[in-house]
């Protein structure tokens, strides 16, 4: 997930809550905020990671977006 967001210089991530849905806890989300230097949030990551459960076969989203909720980043993988 990290190479697919944007940080600028000095800011990080804080991981703030896991939750996980499916009728077999199929799909993990993480909420992150994105913190600047200053420890200020300055926006948000979410992160989902669903495993089928036909197949096997797995697919991750991630959104980032600013503190107003301008979207950043939006991009989906699989692997």
């Amino acid at each position: 997930m990290k190479s697919k967001i944007k940080l600028k210089a000095g800011e990080k991530l804080r991981h703030d809550k896991h939750k996980s849905k499916g009728s077999m806890a199929q799909t993990d989300i993480d909420y992150y905020s994105i913190l600047n230097e200053k420890n200020e949030v300055v926006g948000y990551i979410v992160h989902e990671d669903h495993t089928s459960l036909k197949g096997f076969s797995r697919t991750q989203h991630v959104t980032q977006t600013d503190i107003n909720g301008k979207i950043i980043v939006q991009e989906s993988w699989s692997s």
